[in-house]
């Protein structure tokens, strides 16, 4: 990890100040909480409440999303879940489920995503179009 950071400071260091640098390092050292995207064409936001609550694992329903959910458990607890497997949930930060929300495709509306990869918002756009 320390290889990557000294290589991430010597580029930020091209364009920012030493104070800059520094957070940004610091915020690359600290955990992240995990966060999901229910993919409603799979499944419905009633349903992963259930599995969540039946497997007891804490979470909060984003308020500015609903479909999306912060999980106070580590990635494995959610990659466990059949809900996962089945594609009925997507693991996503909260800033990348940002965009599709901004561009509210509609149904029958072509989309080209020309950095789509690994796909997270490309699907969040399927979802949101109803596919």
């Amino acid at each position: 990890m320390e290889d990557k950071l000294m290589f991430i400071k010597e580029k930020l260091e091209l364009y920012y100040d030493r104070e800059i640098v520094n957070d940004i390092l610091e915020g690359y050292k600290t955990s992240r909480l995990v966060t999901f995207r229910v993919n409603t064409i799979k499944s419905s936001v009633e349903e992963v409440v259930s599995v969540l609550e039946s497997e007891k694992i804490k979470y909060v329903q984003v308020d500015w999303y609903s479909n999306a959910f912060i999980v106070y458990c580590d990635l494995e607890c959610i990659t466990k879940l059949d809900i996962y497997d089945q594609g009925k949930i997507y693991v996503q930060s909260l800033s990348s489920m940002l965009p599709p929300l901004f561009l509210n495709p509609a149904p029958g509306e072509m989309i080209l995503d020309m950095a789509a990869a690994p796909g997270g918002k490309t699907t969040e756009m399927a979802d949101l179009s109803q596919n």
